[in-house]
């Protein structure tokens, strides 16, 4: 008998997990092992522990490779639903057109952790400060209150006159993330790896502070034009917010832009004008270019969450590296090249994404320390 239709292949399925009995054999070896599986109470139960353990957030994470599989015939569809229905709670990783090998094994990370709320502040003098999420401190600088506490740092004009223009430096480690309020209310938020040089308080005709690394910008708006600095162009608003990821040494430069609209200068002299949801790209040899994005994806670290969507693993391993505080190794530079979609938050285990990439596709990671080496 010949299993053509999804409906088919679905009603089959069903029959056999519901009723936990084999009521008649498939040719197609791939939907036999899932219903052997999800009649295992134990399976089960393994898996429910686990999703428990990890709090998955969605019930999927697929390998996008590089010839696509026609999606009517995806097996992980069918595993959901039947999921879904009998309230397990679980989820199954399935790498398309590959057979998936069980493996179960402990992974030790106990010297890798998730990021958290750190940053040292250099201010105009050369004071370096700590601050993370249990400081509380209040120090006056040139006319302006700096207020540190839970909710990061915050500048507050004071009724004293400035008596010029002078700068701080915000610096966020690898394995942090940091809040700042600037004097004229505009708030930036700082993600690993990342440093912004600001003004104490503004008393030019312009607002300009720069960026090395990856910030989210919600502009207070002003008839002062704002202006953010990268070493490949300007940014200029009057009120709107943005996502610039400017790490040094990544193949790019990428400018996202949520809503308002920003007018994006480039060293060549170059002027682009982005509308919410258009993106610019500037690329390690110039070039550039605009596009229509889903935002979610190049803000989602700001809410807690790394988003990725058809993704090469290297630039996944760059986030990880920075937030987890590792160094990623590969062991064959076609490796850098596997696509991977799928969201998790960023406070959880590194064993999570460990387990993804291996239970989705060939890829094999070995942990030392905090050093990952990421292989096939």
């Amino acid at each position: 008998m010949k299993w053509n239709s999804l409906h088919e292949k679905s009603d089959w399925l069903f029959r056999q997990v519901l009723n936990k009995e084999k009521q008649s054999s498939h040719e197609d070896s791939r939907l036999e092992d899932i219903a052997r599986k999800f009649s295992d109470d134990r399976y089960l139960r393994r898996k429910i522990e686990a999703q428990e353990r990890f709090d998955y957030l969605k019930a999927y994470h697929k390998n996008i490779t590089p010839t696509k599989i026609t999606p009517k015939y995806t097996y992980v569809r069918i595993a959901v639903a039947i999921l879904i229905l009998i309230g397990s709670g679980t989820f199954l990783f399935m790498h398309q057109g590959h057979k998936r090998h069980e493996h179960y094994k402990e992974i030790y990370l106990s010297d890798i952790h998730p990021g958290k709320q750190q940053a040292l502040l250099i201010t105009h003098n050369g004071q370096k400060i700590k601050l993370n999420r249990t400081t509380h401190q209040t120090i006056e600088q040139n006319g302006t209150k700096l207020q540190i506490d839970t909710t990061g740092l915050q500048y507050e004009p004071t009724n004293l006159v400035p008596t010029g223009t002078i700068h701080n430096t915000l610096i966020v480690p690898r394995g942090g993330e940091f809040t700042l309020t600037l004097s004229d209310g505009t708030r930036v938020w700082l993600n690993s790896d990342s440093q912004l040089t600001y003004p104490v308080n503004f008393t030019d005709s312009t607002r300009e502070v720069t960026i090395s690394g990856e910030a989210y910008f919600s502009v207070n708006r002003s008839t002062a034009p704002f202006i953010v600095k990268t070493d490949r162009g300007d940014i200029t608003v009057l009120g709107t917010e943005f996502n610039v990821n400017n790490y040094p040494g990544n193949r790019e430069t990428i400018t996202t832009l949520v809503n308002g609209k920003i007018a994006y200068l480039t060293p060549d002299g170059e002027k682009f004008i982005l509308t919410p949801k258009q993106q610019i790209v500037i690329k390690q040899d110039g070039q550039k270019e605009i596009k229509t994005v889903d935002t979610r994806y190049a803000t989602s670290w700001k809410t807690g969450m790394f988003l990725f969507q058809e993704m090469r693993l290297e630039d996944i391993m760059n986030q990880l590296e920075r937030w987890y505080d590792i160094h990623v190794f590969y062991t064959e530079e076609r490796v850098k090249d596997l696509h991977f979609s799928g969201d998790l938050s960023r406070f959880k285990n590194i064993g999570t994404f460990i387990e993804m990439f291996e239970k989705s596709s060939d890829v094999k990671i070995e942990v030392r320390g905090k050093n990952i080496i990421v292989g096939i």
